[in-house]
């Protein structure tokens, strides 16, 4: 009995082991849809900045600009030069401009809701499920990348479910990982913790960027700035 105890003891510490000593590793589902469509990102001819991914999702909840927007759309939403763009997309956006790096954005095969108490639902119930979206493509030059810049609107005070999708289907090994997220109220939400934990062979960038849905007129100074602080400005 001792000796089966023992071997048991052992095999868990190997999977801990290779799991990184993640919880989140362990708990990742099997079932990861793979994305239907295979795409390769970037034409970019700036060697400083080829090595360099930023991948971001957002939903907007309207991209109509002409109409007379609900508090949640607003409240989800910037316009500029007359197109709608998402608050974590116009951050995306801001850090592209800032550093020439290469973008791509999560889409979802089966498009969200844009009606917000539907969306707020659907977030919470994949969630309290562990819930893995599919993904609409999958990035075949994703191995070229040094540096990820990762973007998220804060669910529930936690990463969107197609987040923990995308992390699923990539190997982050060596890769240095730079979170940034817009939010309601809660900040990060311990997101970077989260992050850290679900992929343990990848370098997080520790300052992280967060800005409030009420703050979005300071996103281009914000950003800049918060860029100079990593070294990251081209």
């Amino acid at each position: 009995m001792t000796k089966k105890i023992g071997i048991g003891i052992s095999i868990l510490i190997a999977i801990l082991l290779i799991g990184g000593g993640s919880y989140y590793f362990l708990n990742k589902p099997a079932n990861v849809s793979e994305p239907k469509e295979q795409i390769e990102i970037g034409n970019n001819n700036d060697e400083s900045v080829q090595n360099a991914l930023i991948v971001y999702f957002s939903v907007p909840e309207t991209n109509d600009p002409n109409k007379e927007m609900t508090t949640e759309e607003e409240n989800s939403t910037v316009i500029i030069d007359g197109e709608v763009l998402g608050n974590t997309e116009y951050v995306a956006m801001l850090i592209n401009e800032y550093t020439g790096a290469d973008i791509y954005r999560i889409e979802p095969e089966t498009p969200y809701t844009t009606n917000h108490e539907e969306l707020v639902d659907q977030a919470l119930e994949e969630q309290n499920n562990n819930t893995r979206p599919a993904i609409k493509s999958r990035i075949t030059n994703f191995d070229d990348y040094e540096i990820i810049y990762l973007g998220y609107p804060i669910w529930w005070s936690d990463l969107p479910q197609i987040i923990y999708s995308f992390m699923d289907l990539y190997d982050f090994s060596g890769k240095t990982v730079i979170p940034f997220s817009t939010h309601g109220g809660s900040g990060l939400a311990r997101t970077v913790q989260t992050i850290q934990s679900y992929l343990p062979t990848a370098t997080i960038e520790q300052n992280a960027f967060t800005l409030s849905r009420n703050n979005m007129e300071t996103a281009p100074e914000e950003v800049r700035n918060w860029l100079q602080e990593i070294n990251q400005v081209r």
